[in-house]
């Protein structure tokens, strides 16, 4: 079975966890509907009118670009007012931050969910300006379309995706290709399904797919077309939601855990 098979993996240390944005909506971050909705008060008639036909929120950013003659501005307060807030929880966050076994987690995610549950056990890299911060830490966090507090690394739009994606990011990514060819991924907060209008989920499936390791994604209610998919690229499906798909691993890993503390304990 794929989930019993991910925990053997985990408690020898061979998964990266990869999160993306749906796993963050439990905490109250925003939902792709809820950004572009945001963004759509900013906008006249005849700009809402347009913005409402494209449909994947990168090249909603890259029109409102456009239409703003190249600024950005209004796009990064959008993203700070519903993001860079409060969260409503971090219960899930906080969790995974009790697994050791947990040790490299990839996000594109902006929010600062996993610095708030880790605290100082985390170092989070951006860019290569910061890859050295992390030295040190217990868990490393890549996030690779950026941070929300710091406006110049986020990549919002396709523009961005495509022509700026390995900007200042060299070292970054040849770390992330050292540690996807070593170890089996799990995917949260992904649904794949419109991995054709995102750069960096079809260039990562692409490289799955030569990959021997099997990777996962945690996801409920997938259709047999999209598992058949999935299986193609040598991705297996754990179907459960990624709240579900915590509590298990936190209640498997922590018993076991413990087990070993107090076994050492005893010696």
């Amino acid at each position: 079975m794929p989930l019993e098979n991910l925990l053997e993996k985990m408690k020898a240390n061979e998964v990266i966890l990869w999160t993306g944005a749906g796993f963050s909506l439990y905490a109250g971050m925003p939902s792709v509907k809820e950004i572009k909705e945001e963004l759509l008060t900013l906008c006249n008639r005849e700009e809402r009118s347009n913005l409402k036909q494209i449909i994947n929120l990168p090249e909603v950013f890259e029109e409102f670009i456009r239409l703003r003659n190249g600024s950005r501005e209004e796009i990064t307060e959008v993203l700070k007012k519903l993001i860079d807030k409060e969260p409503a929880s971090i219960l899930y966050h906080k969790l995974l931050s009790e697994i050791p076994q947990i040790d490299t987690i990839i996000t594109t995610n902006y929010d600062r969910l996993f610095e708030i549950a880790y605290r100082d056990e985390i170092g989070a890299i951006t860019d290569d300006s910061n890859l050295d911060d992390s030295a040190g830490k217990r868990v490393k966090l890549y996030k690779i379309h950026g941070d929300v507090r710091n406006p110049e690394s986020m990549l919002v739009s396709s523009r961005d995706y495509r022509k700026n994606y390995h900007r200042n990011k060299q070292r970054l990514w040849k770390n992330i290709k050292k540690l996807v060819a070593e170890k089996s991924i799990v995917f949260v907060g992904y649904s794949f399904a419109d991995e054709n209008n995102d750069f960096l989920i079809s260039n990562v499936l692409k490289y799955l797919e030569k990959k021997q390791k099997t990777s996962y994604l945690v996801s409920p209610e997938i259709s047999e077309l999209k598992i058949t998919h999935l299986e193609k690229k040598n991705i297996e499906l754990i179907n459960n939601s990624g709240e579900e798909f915590i509590r298990y691993l936190h209640s498997q890993l922590s018993a076991e855990n413990e087990m070993v503390r107090k076994t050492g304990a005893g010696k």
